[in-house]
């Protein structure tokens, strides 16, 4: 397809026009970005210097009002805790008792240790063995041993306490 010289240059005209416009727009748009980023400084330093001051005045007026209402929810949780803890622990011991009387120690545990673990009930002190203990095993056993060694002393049949007298007539 040719196109005469007229259309040519007419095309070429617009081609030229359309580039012009295009540089125009990309100098406007630079502009703009300048002016947004101005803006936007603007708008930084007014909220330091108006909005800031009158959000914290605000929150200032409210504190208060907002710290006492911690408190009484504090002192309402506090209260609530003195009297639902002992029944729940009664409850969860109850519950812990039932489970190891039919024999279900693994759920006993993990009722057990939820109860520790919310500070409703103690856990169950474990037995040591400890020096003091072993040492009073020790000398209990000493102790027996000692006893018995007496009784079989006492009691043998070579003992002249224990031979029959002979009658002498």
């Amino acid at each position: 397809m040719s196109l005469s010289r007229k259309r040519k240059r007419e095309l070429n005209k617009l081609r030229s026009q359309a580039e012009v416009l295009l540089d125009e727009q990309r100098e406007i748009l630079g502009h703009a970005g300048v002016l947004a980023q101005e803006a936007g400084r603007q708008a930084k330093h007014l909220g330091n210097e108006v909005v800031v001051p009158r959000v914290n005045d605000a929150i200032e007026g409210v504190r208060p009002k907002i710290d006492r209402g911690i408190d009484t929810a504090r002192r309402a949780q506090a209260n609530a805790r003195l009297l639902v803890a002992p029944l729940l622990a009664s409850a969860l011991a109850s519950t812990i008792r039932g489970l190891e009387r039919m024999d279900n120690s693994d759920a006993a545990r993990q009722v057990q240790a939820f109860g520790v673990q919310q500070g409703l009930i103690q856990a169950p002190k474990k037995k040591r063995s400890t020096f003091g203990r072993v040492l009073a095993i020790g000398a209990g056993v000493a102790a027996a041993g000692a006893i018995g060694y007496t009784l079989w002393q006492a009691f043998r049949s070579d003992d002249e306490l224990w031979v029959a007298p002979e009658d002498r007539d």
